[in-house]
């Protein structure tokens, strides 16, 4: 119970120190980064089965498997994103810095208490909470493009909660009688008809929008106006990413997995959810590659990988929900490094365009092995993170003849090659020896390497993840 307070206040703890940036800066960033260490250890030593119970209040958490793997995802990229911010703060919206640790901690712990959730009442209030706290990270330039795009996410997140996903949570609790996630009773167990069940089902992928699911999948690429800590940090993990685990939850203690199974293998039941996906992974892929934004690229890039997990889930099998999970770890390692990546050449160089980046990069060649490293990993390269996960959920596709879902992660991995090579066969070019060349910030660059060490060194912690589900 310790371990779980401790992480979950661990951000909001961490705020306490913010006074100490006026007379040491340095000071306050050590502060923070060994309570995310602390953070870390305890999200390691969390003991699965635990649970916090408030019954008056319908406020229930318990830590499960999922939540256990998310808990420590979130906490280790707190620490590298604490790691980056140091370098990335000198650079942008110094006299707003207090804002923007205020929200982004806060909004960490709510995404820790969001995955924790213990039934459908808690979940969709965190869920919901984290909406308003976002908001304020992506307009926090204060320029016309950051509140057009916070005036989108507001739409597309909160519209979707309120009118699909809070009715979809009165349906279930009408069908089932119950809203918790360790009650036993399923949709499956009560025999509920799979055209209902299906339209359920629908109305939880579709609503839950944090997920990106068309027609709700614009939101996350309009965001690019956001600094990238918090593309990084929150869009890559602590918002898009507590989508994918409730939409797991969900899955498999309210309708269990063999009824997804069931539901999804008949076109009309839910099979037609595999096709809504699908489209939204190759179309945004298309988007990514033609895009010169290189902050965007990575966030249509984004949408389409959670497709992908949304894919996994919906094949409803033991299998496909262990390879849910794991992309959600290494995709969220990955693509937080090339948000990351993003951020330092907006930062050094004042760009973000593709174009004028492949000139930069034939002089920033140690940034281009990690966009190759990170880019490689997210399609699925043999023996990077994402090989595993992108390797579980193709051959449980083809096995459990859902060759649709297999063809469109086929296709996407594809064209994800084609728009992560495209920037990286740049640096193979001739230098300019007239260029001005600006070395890479020591804390940005010491953040690329624990990101880099964690997707090359994934075979040490990939089995003990599979060994949690077994």
């Amino acid at each position: 119970m310790t371990n779980l307070i401790t992480l979950l206040l661990a951000p909001i703890v961490t705020l306490v120190a913010l006074p100490l940036k006026a007379r040491s800066r340095k000071l306050f960033y050590v502060v923070a980064a060994v309570v995310s260490l602390v953070a870390i250890w305890c999200s390691v030593n969390v003991t699965i089965g635990l649970t916090l119970e408030f019954k008056p209040l319908a406020f229930k958490l318990v830590v499960d498997p999922y939540s256990k793997i998310f808990l420590v995802l979130i906490c280790c990229t707190w620490f590298i994103s604490i790691v980056y911010t140091y370098d990335f703060t000198k650079y942008h919206f110094q006299e707003k810095r207090v804002r923007f640790f205020l929200f982004l901690n806060c909004l960490l712990t709510v995404a820790c208490v969001s995955a924790c959730a213990g039934n459908l009442v808690t979940l969709f209030i965190f869920y919901f909470i984290g909406i308003p706290l976002t908001y304020p990270l992506i307009t926090i330039r204060g320029n016309t493009a950051a509140f057009e795009a916070g005036k989108l996410f507001l739409k597309q997140a909160a519209l979707p909660a309120i009118f699909i996903f809070l009715p979809a949570i009165f349906l279930t609790y009408y069908l089932i009688g119950h809203v918790s996630f360790d009650d036993g009773r399923t949709l499956s167990s009560m025999k509920v008809d799979p055209m209902l069940g299906g339209v359920l089902l629908a109305m939880f992928v579709i609503g839950i929008s944090k997920n990106c699911v068309f027609p709700f999948h614009l939101w996350l690429p309009a965001t690019n106006p956001a600094p990238a800590p918090v593309s990084g940090l929150i869009h890559s993990v602590a918002t898009v990413k507590t989508g994918s685990i409730a939409l797991i939850k969900i899955a498999v203690y309210i309708f269990g997995i063999d009824y997804i199974h069931q539901l999804t293998s008949s076109f009309w039941s839910g099979g037609w959810l595999a096709y809504l996906c699908g489209g939204t992974a190759v179309y945004t892929s298309y988007r990514a590659l033609i895009t010169d934004d290189l902050k965007q690229r990575f966030a249509f890039s984004t949408v389409g990988q959670l497709s992908y997990i949304a894919l996994a889930i919906l094949v409803g099998t033991k299998t496909g929900i262990l390879a849910a999970t794991l992309h959600i770890v290494t995709h969220a390692i990955a693509k937080s490094c090339l948000f990351y990546v993003a951020g330092f050449y907006n930062s050094i160089y004042q760009t973000v365009s593709v174009k004028k980046i492949g000139l930069i990069m034939p002089h920033t060649r140690f940034i281009a092995l990690v966009i190759a490293i990170c880019g490689l990993s997210i399609t699925g390269f043999p023996f990077l993170a994402g090989y595993y996960s992108k390797d579980l959920m193709l051959i449980e596709e083809w096995n459990t003849h859902y060759y649709s879902s297999a063809v469109f992660l086929v296709i996407g991995s594809l064209v994800n090659v084609l728009y992560i090579v495209g920037p990286i066969k740049n640096a193979f070019r001739k230098k300019d020896p007239d260029f001005s060349t600006r070395p890479v910030p020591t804390y940005m660059m010491i953040s690329f390497v624990i990101s880099i060490a964690l997707i090359v060194g994934s075979n040490i912690y990939v089995p003990y993840i599979i060994s949690m589900f077994q």
